[in-house]
């Protein structure tokens, strides 16, 4: 905590701070060091802010734990250390800071530096002020001097709603920065942000080419100096627009619209210049963040599940300031989060086959543990695989976008658990060059199947070619939904040979089931072995419980019968060996 000296302003004095705002007009505003949104939220709750839901609040917070903490809070995560954000500055028209004391006067000028028009509020230690022996402190005392005025506060971090106590005096500086609109708009053209004078060197600096061979350092300087060119004419054509409209709005009316009593309005002020600029800004911001998805080839590899979670978590990535630093950051966390994307596109293809037809799956007593029991678990079966809702009429020369896609999904999985990119011949191949023979009723191979297609039914049978990759499907998902134990977890033998013998045991397993089911009527048509994991049927976790409930006494019952032991106790032997998993996605 200290080392980023967290400090959270508290609601007094965040309420205080926004106080010191003299207009009122809120249409974008800058949070410099968010810390938990403490500061940011103070100003939603004030009611001239509770009546405007739609104000964005953007802010930075050099803590990237807390960034999901923010997110959660409705604020913009637009950057990480307030010192380095170069953004577009001029769309805001307020900014309010409680920086670390330490370079607090480095954020007060940064602050200053970035707005256009409009007012600052920064929180600094009171010495700062009072004791200006540096050059940058007799600059913002000037500042203050000029455009503003200050409040000293002894105790303000020593009340009882401050988390986090200090003994300190504070100095609460406000400033206000009025645009010189007749140099900005009418004359000169706003072109003096400090990103726009980087070089591909300075931005590129301190960071290596290595862990990104799908998109390399020089492609990332080429996006962001791209990105800063179009902000750069993009600000102009704003200024020129801006420009335009004063003169126009000079000259008048024309005489066609004074007759028709019609006028159209020709608006060169500031909101109109800020407004303006924060539309262009985030739509090319928008463009720039897409670019960088569409540069690597993780989404190609992606299920469209998987594919669908990534773009939900990119409208948060995508308001983040487009520089080399963030761009390396979304990439590295992709990179690192391999691992559990591919579990998830895992899970999403098991859900598929299981979701429609019980018959897919086979049933197994679930992990033991001294912590907590897991009632049952389900596998693939290693067989064959039914899926149904997938008809077509005679006429048709394909399969429809959705059953392609969802083809698609599974030739993905399969290739990453066999450790290849692509299968050499993929489901999607197969359905694609030989429908017409599928539809005649051949039996087709692709590299991890045989297919038969029943188009009247709508039915795919799928007749696994490796059992080995379907029991690391199995695994995977049974790892990842706690049905099995961990990986290095010692359990008995007991455990693995019940498990193995899942498919022997199934017709068992199920005429119990029936027999203990009967007479009830608590999970509707399905019945329970369909209600168990969520799948259909009553989704409420009573009903799920019960399911489960009455599957273990089923599993329970037979293993009892065939001489298998249901204690799966922690033993002393040696864990059965886990077959490793290959989990390369690019």
């Amino acid at each position: 905590m200290d080392n980023f000296q967290f400090y959270p302003t508290g609601p007094m004095l965040a309420t205080k701070m926004w106080a010191k705002f003299k207009n009122r007009d809120f249409r974008r505003v800058l949070e410099g060091s968010a810390g938990e949104g403490d500061l940011a939220l103070a100003g939603k709750r004030r009611g001239d802010l509770y009546h405007r839901s739609s104000i964005d609040i953007d802010v930075c917070e050099i803590d990237v734990t807390k960034h999901p903490i923010l997110r959660e809070k409705g604020l913009n995560v637009v950057g990480l250390d307030f010192l380095q954000f170069a953004g577009a500055g001029a769309i805001y028209s307020h900014i309010c800071l409680n920086p670390p004391f330490k370079d607090g006067v480095r954020h007060a000028l940064h602050a200053w530096n970035l707005l256009w028009d409009g007012e600052l509020v920064v929180l600094l230690n009171a010495e700062t002020i009072r004791n200006p022996f540096s050059q940058e402190r007799r600059h913002l005392v000037d500042l203050i001097e000029q455009h503003g005025e200050v409040e000293f506060i002894t105790d303000a971090f020593k009340t009882d709603d401050v988390r986090r106590k200090a003994d300190v005096e504070v100095a609460l500086v406000y400033l206000r920065k009025v645009a010189d609109t007749k140099t900005d708009i009418i004359g000169n053209l706003f072109d003096e942000l400090q990103s726009d004078k980087q070089t591909a060197s300075g931005l590129s600096a301190g960071f290596s080419e290595d862990l990104l061979p799908s998109l390399p350092n020089t492609a990332i300087e080429n996006l962001v100096l791209t990105f800063n060119a179009a902000v750069r004419a993009m600000r102009e054509a704003t200024f020129a627009q801006a420009k335009s409209n004063y003169y126009t709005a000079m000259l008048g009316e024309t005489m066609a619209m004074r007759d028709s009593g019609q006028s159209t309005k020709q608006d060169g002020s500031v909101s109109f210049v800020q407004e303006r600029l924060a539309r262009e800004y985030h739509d090319l911001k928008d463009r720039a963040w897409a670019s960088v998805l569409r540069s690597t080839n993780v989404r190609e590899h992606l299920s469209s599940a998987a594919q669908q979670r990534l773009e939900s978590e990119f409208k948060d990535i995508k308001k983040l300031e487009f520089t080399v630093a963030n761009i390396h950051g979304f990439l590295h966390g992709l990179i690192s989060s391999k691992g559990a994307i591919f579990e998830d596109m895992c899970c999403d293809v098991f859900d598929l086959f299981t979701k429609y037809h019980s018959e897919n799956t086979v049933y197994f007593k679930g992990w033991k543990s001294n912590d907590r029991h897991r009632q049952a678990g389900m596998r693939l079966r290693t067989t064959r695989v039914i899926l149904p809702n997938h008809r077509t009429e005679s006429y048709c020369r394909s399969m429809d976008y959705r059953s392609m896609q969802l083809l698609g999904d599974f030739d993905k999985v399969f290739a990453v658990l066999d450790g290849k990119r692509v299968p050499e011949v993929g489901l999607v191949d197969i359905f694609t060059n030989r429908f017409a023979d599928l539809r005649a009723g051949e039996r087709v191979e692709s590299s991890y199947f045989d297919v038969r297609y029943y188009p009247a039914a709508g039915t795919i049978h799928f007749f696994a070619k490796s059992a080995v990759l379907i029991d690391r499907l199995n695994r995977m998902v049974g790892r990842k939904r706690a049905w099995l134990p961990p990986e290095n977890e010692r359990v008995s033998d007991a455990f693995w040979l019940q498990y193995d013998k899942a498919e022997k045991f199934d017709k068992q397993v199920r005429a119990e089931v029936k027999k203990r089911a009967q007479g009830r009527s608590e999970w509707g048509w399905v019945g329970p072995l369909d209600t168990a994991f969520g799948n259909r049927g009553r989704g409420d976790e009573e009903a799920i419980g019960s399911a489960q409930q009455l599957l273990a006494e089923a599993l329970v019952t037979v293993l009892e019968q065939n001489g298998i032991s249901t204690d799966f106790r922690l033993t002393d032997e040696s864990p059965k060996p886990q077959q490793p998993l290959l989990l390369e996605l690019a």
